[in-house]
């Protein structure tokens, strides 16, 4: 906690950010996107002044966002944030790199045209809970009523759900339609097939995007304010970074995998057959497969590890797991979860420790070794964390002192993991034929 002057003593303006593909993402270990690279040139505009102060970055979930900059956790949040007089009562915002934003309604393509309000009654959209989109719906159903109308229906979505993956959902039928931010609309309208963006009725006008910090940070506000001249919306620097994201998508083609739900679907089967048998969620072994090969056999990695799950034959021949022929999909996925076992029971049968929190530290002993991340527990313990809660605990240690990488991991297999649930959930909705609130507990 603190302004400016105390952050110099310690060296570092501690950023949140919130994954968002085209915004803030990790492309072959580096952060990407609009806001990574506005942060980039933020540390530098920061050193001119003070050359030793370093811009630390801290991706957490987007609905935790805002507590955690209250409670100290972060000093300024960085993710495309709306300024709203509700906000406005427990933060303070930047000036805004992006005046004239816009809410859109975003459907299918053959849904029909939206021009006026009472077009929205009756009609579903799915948001997370925290945007700025569930004022605006509050607003039109506000209206609709005045009209005697019945309301348009919210479903809130899991907050740790990005706008891509909500559009991809409304682009592939699953869900009727979303809101979305005018300047983010522009990345998807000519790379999804069947969405149509609905501009001729915004929920918002004039929006304005900025940066969030403490009420009690006139020092940082001023910093950052004096950067946002040189690089907001019209300014060359603006310009150009977002010209490199928002009009130029190729690198958008890259990142979207429209084939991710059929891999899950093929081989569902067999992630029943182990994760049941070794006792995990075969949703979660799943997501675990796909982070690790995007569920592809034939992968194999320099370092030799094999197929679904990555393993290396060393660790199929080890006593603790011995699985012959891991190049059959049947036998890699046996190897890969049966190790997962093996690693929860030896380092983290603990009755301190969660069931979910084992599971996330078997996750990053997965990927990073067991010895170093009990070495990290142990460490963050003696830097006053609790070694026994991986988010904001251990993985702070991690990140630190290991890599991004296994934090990247764990995380990324939390939110696919999420997103298959949600798949479920939604089809459960169309099959009973009924409307529910979308936000599961897992």
């Amino acid at each position: 906690m603190g302004d400016l002057d105390v952050l110099k003593t310690k060296g570092t303006v501690r950023v949140l950010v919130s994954a968002d593909l085209g915004f803030y993402y990790i492309e072959d270990g580096k952060p990407k996107g609009i806001v990574a690279e506005m942060l980039y040139h933020f540390e530098k505009s920061l050193r001119k002044k003070h050359p030793y102060l370093n811009v630390q970055i801290i991706p957490v979930q987007r609905d935790d966002l805002l507590p955690s900059l209250q409670s100290g956790y972060g000093d300024v949040a960085v993710a495309n944030l709306t300024v709203t007089d509700k906000r406005l009562k427990v933060i303070d915002f930047s000036d805004p790199l992006i005046k004239d934003g816009k809410e859109l309604i975003i459907t299918g393509k053959n849904s029909g045209p939206i021009t006026e309000i009472k077009q929205l009654s009756g009609k579903e959209v799915w948001i997370r809970a925290s945007s700025s989109y569930f004022e605006s719906v509050q607003r039109v159903n506000k209206e609709l009523n005045e009209l005697s109308l019945p309301p348009l229906h919210v479903h809130f979505i899991e907050e740790s759900l990005q706008d891509y993956e909500l559009i991809e959902l409304v682009n592939q039928g699953y869900i009727q339609g979303t809101i979305l931010d005018s300047h983010k609309a522009k990345l998807w309208i000519d790379v999804m097939e069947n969405i149509q963006v609905h501009h001729d009725l915004p929920l918002r006008e004039n929006g304005q995007i900025a940066w969030a910090l403490r009420k009690d940070s006139p020092q940082l506000k001023k910093e950052i304010n004096k950067y946002v001249k040189t690089a907001r919306t019209g300014t060359l620097l603006g310009n150009v970074i977002y010209k490199k994201y928002i009009d130029n998508t190729r690198w958008l083609g890259r990142a979207l995998n429209p084939n991710k739900v059929d891999r899950v679907a093929k081989l569902a089967d067999v992630f029943e057959k182990y994760s049941s048998k070794y006792e995990f969620d075969p949703l979660m072994m799943s997501a675990q497969g796909f982070q690790e090969s995007g569920l592809d056999q034939s992968r194999v990695s320099h370092r030799g590890a094999i197929g679904v799950m990555q393993v290396l034959p060393s660790t199929a021949r080890d006593k603790n797991v011995n699985i012959k022929n891991i190049h059959i999909v049947d036998n890699n996925i046996h190897a890969g979860v049966k190790y997962m076992r093996f690693i929860k029971d030896r380092y983290f049968d603990d009755p301190a420790i969660t069931p979910d929190n084992q599971l996330y530290f078997t996750l990053a002993s997965y990927n990073a070794g067991p010895a170093k991340i009990r070495k990290m527990r142990n460490l963050a313990k003696k830097k006053g964390y609790n070694p026994n809660i991986w988010f904001k605990n251990v993985e702070i240690i991690t990140r630190k002192y290991v890599s991004e990488e296994p934090v990247t991991y764990v995380a990324n297999i939390n939110r696919y993991f999420v997103i298959y649930k949600q798949l479920e959930a939604i089809n459960a909705i169309r099959e009973n034929g009924t409307a529910r609130l979308l936000k599961t507990n897992d």
